[in-house]
């Protein structure tokens, strides 16, 4: 009868199955390792010595197993038996022949195909180890997890944490800073500067700390007009500051000049604050609005107050300072800020000649008041330049009507040059026998001239309009300081 056994070729204990590691010392086994062969003599299975063959194949190297359990030692085949060793200790506690009981041992087939049934564990009595999974090594020969691994992520987190809070130290670092720099700017009252603008010839003074001044108010009471339109500085005001005024500046103080504007006429002025009104400083500099009621003229036949705010230093002389009103191109009005100033030399000048008459197209015309002005119909005059407004009187004695147009003949002379009007109010019909028409012829002259003529040219379309001329004196067309 033959039987198969398996044994671990580096501690010699017996196998399972298919194992593919030692269940004793860790050893890799192959399929062919420790495939013994017995076989039985001539003598048949009773009373017959027995003989084991056993074929082992090699393993490749494997580890040294761990220390041995104490009073534990793996088993021998029976022709292997250490000396002394009796019948309790035989292999897998099998009887010895000869001995009564003995029952010789099955013949061994192979073992089929299909799960080994787990082997005893030995212990000190001699038992069997337990079953372990067909090719699960034992702990100690089992790969190691990688325990670097879990130091790495510790200091991981561990980096990630100094590095947050340095980030943390480092903003707080930098918002202390900021803070004690702007704490320091704030406390420094002490300091001033003054900036002036050469292109414009302003100049603006203020301090980092504006320190507020009391309201002082000023009278002034000046009158003159400007573009038609009747303008009166009533008084003006120094302050750190008004309530309605939103324009923000860092200027010392605000120096308000309050207006009251009458427009009598029915013409439209057209001008900016912003553009034709300066204040000129006790240094000749001047300073624009920075804020202001109104910007714009009023409306015809209307009358308004306005209020325009210039930065001055808190300083300011008043009385020595001007409010300009004209742009760069326009005939330039100054009005000193004190009381009661002396504006007369801005006031329309008017001049009533005697005899200034002629005989034209059968017609008297008599030029019975000529005046001299800074601003006519809406406007204010050019740089250098002046209003005449002369005024007609015409009489028709004739049985015929005549229709004419003014802008075709009517000159007016100065020096060698000719001006035709610039607006004019002349009748375009005048009824036969019709007396006393009046109407305004508007010229512009230049700035001082004192005398003029009145010319009527030749007219085709008109019969008996030889040229006629009326000679004029302008005494008190003065030139401005």
């Amino acid at each position: 009868m033959q039987s198969n056994f398996r044994f671990c070729p580096n501690c010699g204990a017996p196998l399972q199955g298919q194992q593919a590691f030692c269940s004793m010392c860790g050893a890799v086994l192959s399929a062919e390792t420790g495939d013994p062969t017995h076989s039985s003599g001539p003598g048949g299975p009773a009373g017959s010595s027995e003989s084991t063959e056993r074929t082992v194949v090699s393993p490749s190297p494997s580890p040294a197993p761990p220390s041995q359990p104490p009073g534990w030692s793996p088993a021998l085949p029976p022709n292997q038996q250490p000396p002394n060793s009796g019948p309790q200790q035989a292999a897998f506690g099998q009887q010895q022949p000869g001995q009564p009981g003995y029952t010789p041992p099955p013949s061994f087939t192979p073992a089929p195909a299909g799960p080994i049934p787990p082997a005893r564990s030995y212990g000190q009595q001699g038992a069997m180890p337990p079953p372990r999974p067909g090719n699960v090594p034992p702990p100690y020969a089992r790969p190691q997890r990688d325990a670097s691994r879990g130091v790495i992520t510790g200091i991981s987190c561990g980096v990630l944490l100094i590095i947050a809070l340095i980030v943390v130290v480092c903003g707080t670092l930098s918002v202390g800073g900021y803070l004690l720099l702007r704490n320091l700017a704030s406390t420094d009252t002490t300091s001033s500067s003054s900036h002036s603008s050469s292109g414009s010839g302003s100049t603006t003074l203020h301090s980092s700390t504006p320190t507020s001044i009391p309201t002082r108010t000023f009278p002034v009471n000046g009158t003159l007009t400007y573009s038609s339109i009747t303008i009166t500085v009533v008084n003006v005001q120094l302050a750190s500051s008004f309530p309605d005024d939103l324009n923000t500046n860092d200027s010392e103080a605000l120096l308000r000049v309050l207006l009251k504007e009458n427009n009598e006429t029915n013409d439209f002025a057209s001008y900016s604050y912003n553009e034709i009104a300066r204040l000129i400083l006790p240094d000749h500099t001047s300073v624009a609005p920075s804020s202001l009621q109104y910007g714009g003229s009023p409306q015809p036949s209307s009358t308004r107050t306005n209020w325009l705010d210039f930065p001055v230093p808190s300083n300011l002389d008043v009385n020595h300072t001007l409010l300009r009103l004209g742009a760069p191109t326009e005939a330039i009005m100054d009005i000193p800020l004190q009381n009661k100033p002396d504006l007369t030399k801005y006031n329309p000048s008017t001049t009533r000649p005697t005899n200034a008459q002629t005989t034209y197209a059968g017609m008297k015309w008599t030029v019975t008041a000529t005046t001299v002005s800074w601003s006519a119909k809406g406007k204010q005059a050019e740089k250098g330049k002046r209003f005449l407004t002369v005024s007609f009187r015409i009489d028709n004695p004739s049985d015929q009507d005549a229709g004419f147009n003014a802008d075709d003949f009517l000159r007016l002379q100065v020096g060698s040059d000719r001006f035709p009007p610039t607006a004019h109010t002349i009748p375009v019909i005048m009824k036969a026998g019709t007396t006393n028409q009046t109407g305004d012829a508007i010229f512009t002259i230049p700035e001082g001239t004192a005398a003029c003529t009145v010319v009527m040219m030749h007219s085709d379309v008109l019969p008996n309009s030889q040229e006629a001329q009326i000679p004029l004196q302008l005494s008190s067309n003065k030139v401005s300081s």
